[in-house]
């Protein structure tokens, strides 16, 4: 996925990478105006980001697929990766038991009360790589 234009993220299979971003008013004005005199060649290069290793690409497809109305495919997790989703990710069974996904056949998909949990859901999923990545970030 290709993402373009200012605080647009992009990934391939090894890499995930973004622009610049904020959340906060005065930081999203201040890279938008950075955004817009940025030179041509400077898009040349990413800024921020970094390559996935096999666990992230993982956790990438999962939290993809999880987070879709579609659910997790645990045969298509299987084809992709050659394990299987619950051997790789134990902590699934939690998901279960708190009643935030349903197992059906092999599609593993949240449930309404999981749905309404997303955000927290997707965060506890985030490796502590990629959250010492985030907490060292300097917003905006």
């Amino acid at each position: 996925m290709l993402g373009l234009g200012c605080g647009a993220r992009s990934y391939t299979n090894t890499l995930h990478y973004s622009n610049e971003y904020a959340v906060g008013a005065k930081g999203i004005s201040e890279i938008l105006q950075a955004y817009i005199q940025t030179a041509d060649e400077s898009f040349d290069y990413a800024h921020y980001g970094f390559q996935l290793n096999a666990e992230e690409q993982r956790r990438r497809y999962i939290l993809l697929s999880l987070l879709s109305d579609e659910g997790l495919n645990c045969a298509s997790y299987r084809q992709q990766f050659g394990s299987e989703v619950y051997a790789d990710f134990p902590e699934f069974s939690e998901l279960l038991a708190l009643n935030l996904a349903i197992k059906d056949e092999d599609i593993l998909q949240l449930t309404k009360f999981g749905i309404e949990r997303s955000d927290t859901i997707g965060a506890w999923l985030f490796s502590e790589k990629v959250q010492e990545l985030m907490q060292d970030y300097e917003l905006k």
